[in-house]
C-alpha cells in the first residue's frame, strides 16, 4: 500500500514540476527600475506581455526578462487601474503564450498552480486550491475572480495561475488579496487587454461618487416595501461628475443600479463594469425617506 501511495505521489510531483517548467517558458520578469520587480506573462507571440499595473510603476525604462535570460526593452501600451492590468510590448517574437482555459474551466475545489518570476532568483511556484469563484460581467460577457490558498511571494503579481492541465485560468494579484490569494479570471483579462489594444485604455463607466454601506432600518424597509438590509450612503459627489450632473446628492442612499441591488462599494463597482461611458443607467435611491429613480449618463473613468 505504501509503495503504491509513494508511486502516485512521485508521479504527481513529477507532473507538477514538468507543468511548472513548461508554463515557466511563458512567464517573464518585469523590471521597471524600482527596487521590486514584478512578473508578467506572454500574452501573444507578437511580443505582448500582460502584468499588473501596480507591479509596473513607471512607463519608461521597463525591461522584460524572458526564461532564457534575454532582456528586451518594453513599451507600456496601456493600463486599466480598476482591474489593475497593464499591457506591455516588446520587439521579440517566438515566445509562446500559455493556452487559456475556457470561462467555465475554473471551479471551486480544483487544484491550481501559481507560477511567477519575481526576481533574479528565477522561476518560483506554489500549489493551492480554488476556494471561491466570484462571478462578474462586462458588457454582457461573463467574467470571474478567483480566491485561492496558493502562496504568493513578493513579486508574484502578474504571474500565471494555471490548472493542472497547464491552461491559464487567471492573472495573479498580490495587492488585492488581503487575507487570501486572488487571481483575475482569464476572461476578465481578455476583455481588458482587447479594449486597451483597441483604444489605448478602457472605457469603463464612471459615476463619480464615494460610498459606504448603510444599514436600512426596519421601519424604512417596511415603508418602502423592500427587503434588502443595506444600501450605499453617498458620502461624496465628485465636482462636475456624472453623479453631480444627474442630481445625485451627498446623503442619498443608493439601493440599486438598473434594478439590481447594491449593498457594498465592491458590488457597485462590479455593476458599473457592465456599462461603458456614454450609457444611460437608472439608479434607485432613497432621499428624505422616499424611494426615487434617477437617470445618469456615465462618463469615462479617468483611470
Amino acid at each position: 500500500m505504501a509503495s503504491k501511495t509513494g508511486s502516485v505521489l512521485s508521479s504527481l510531483s513529477a507532473d507538477i514540476a514538468a507543468l511548472v517548467q513548461q508554463v515557466g517558458k511563458s512567464v517573464v520578469r518585469v523590471d521597471d527600475g524600482t527596487r521590486l520587480t514584478a512578473t508578467g506573462i506572454v500574452w501573444s507571440a507578437v511580443g505582448l506581455i500582460v502584468s499588473t499595473s501596480h507591479g509596473v510603476e513607471t512607463d519608461e525604462g521597463v525591461v522584460v526578462e524572458f526564461f532564457d535570460g534575454a532582456r528586451h526593452p518594453a513599451t507600456v501600451v496601456g493600463r486599466d487601474e480598476e482591474s489593475d492590468i497593464a499591457v506591455l510590448k516588446v520587439d521579440a517574437v517566438g515566445f509562446d503564450a500559455i493556452p487559456r482555459a475556457g470561462v467555465d474551466d475554473a471551479q471551486v475545489g480544483q487544484l491550481a498552480v501559481a507560477v511567477g518570476r519575481p526576481s533574479d532568483r528565477g522561476l518560483s511556484s506554489s500549489l493551492g486550491m480554488i476556494g471561491a469563484r466570484i462571478e462578474a460581467e462586462s458588457n454582457g460577457s461573463p467574467e470571474y475572480v478567483l480566491h485561492h490558498d496558493a502562496t504568493l511571494y513578493r513579486g508574484f503579481s502578474g504571474g500565471a495561475f494555471v490548472n493542472t492541465e497547464g491552461n491559464l485560468i487567471g492573472l495573479l494579484n498580490l495587492s488585492m488579496g488581503r487575507h487570501h490569494g486572488v487571481a483575475l479570471g482569464t476572461s476578465m483579462v481578455e476583455h481588458v487587454v482587447d479594449q486597451i489594444l483597441a483604444e489605448g485604455s478602457t472605457r469603463r463607466g464612471y459615476l463619480g461618487v464615494t460610498t459606504q454601506p448603510a444599514e436600512l432600518s426596519g421601519t424604512l424597509r417596511t415603508g418602502l416595501g423592500i427587503e434588502q438590509e443595506y444600501g450605499l450612503l453617498i458620502i461624496n459627489v465628485g465636482e462636475g461628475s456624472p453623479a453631480e450632473q444627474s442630481g445625485i446628492l451627498q446623503g442619498d442612499i443608493v439601493l440599486a443600479i438598473e434594478g439590481k441591488s447594491v449593498d457594498s462599494p465592491d458590488r457597485m463597482r462590479r455593476r458599473l463594469r457592465k456599462f461603458n461611458s456614454g450609457q444611460v443607467i437608472t439608479i434607485t435611491l432613497v432621499r428624505g425617506g422616499r424611494k426615487t429613480d434617477i437617470s445618469a449618463t456615465l462618463g469615462e473613468s479617468a483611470e
